[in-house]
């Protein structure tokens, strides 16, 4: 990595901090700044405004969250086993941001067509993954499904409706509970009995 990746690298992880600390709003690139050794003029060198900073911290993200459930797939023999891993793995990925980043959860809604616009290549690619362990889990018996992609698709978009009632507001509830009652929902939609 050359040293203008290395800079980059090091104001989108100040800038994670930042609006961390301070939410999206709050956050100025001077915040950001004060959290790396470069200056808010060397700031501007990389991004056009904090829009684009912040834009940049979704992708590290989600690059993140890939990389968490290619491992916890990865580690699983089955396609059941695999796709109970990529929910663990999934909603215990969003539970931790979303401790780290409690300042952006004021702001959450407003952001949110941001976050999304960002996300949707790493949306797809997720829908990919569990269409994958779906296929395979069909090919051995282990999973009914007419159409892989649209219940891929379903179990994508379930998951992802929930990541603001279980994480993105305070809720006194037993968050792992909810998601093993998630995933037997799903599941035993589509195990033959």
């Amino acid at each position: 990595m050359d040293n203008h990746e290395l800079t980059k690298q090091e104001i989108i992880k100040a800038a994670s901090l930042a609006f961390s600390k301070f939410g999206y709003k709050k956050t100025t690139l001077d915040d950001i700044s004060a959290f790396t050794k470069v200056s808010k003029t060397g700031i501007y060198y990389y991004f056009k405004n904090k829009e684009e900073v912040f834009q940049a911290v979704i992708k590290v993200e989600a690059e993140k969250l890939q990389n968490n459930l290619r491992e916890a797939i990865n580690q699983e023999a089955t396609p059941i086993n695999r796709l109970f891993a990529y929910v663990y793995a999934r909603m215990q990925y969003l539970e931790k941001i979303s401790n780290f980043y409690s300042a952006l959860k004021n702001d959450l809604f407003e952001q949110l067509n941001v976050i999304n616009a960002n996300r949707k290549e790493f949306d797809n690619i997720e829908i990919e993954v569990l269409s994958q362990i779906l296929k395979e889990g069909v090919d051995r018996g282990d999973f009914f499904i007419e159409d892989v992609e649209e219940i891929s698709y379903v179990i994508f978009t379930t998951l992802k409706s929930l990541e603001i009632p279980l994480f993105g507001i305070d809720n006194d509830f037993d968050k792992k509970q909810f998601i093993d009652n998630i995933i037997k929902l799903c599941l035993y939609g589509i195990i033959p009995r």
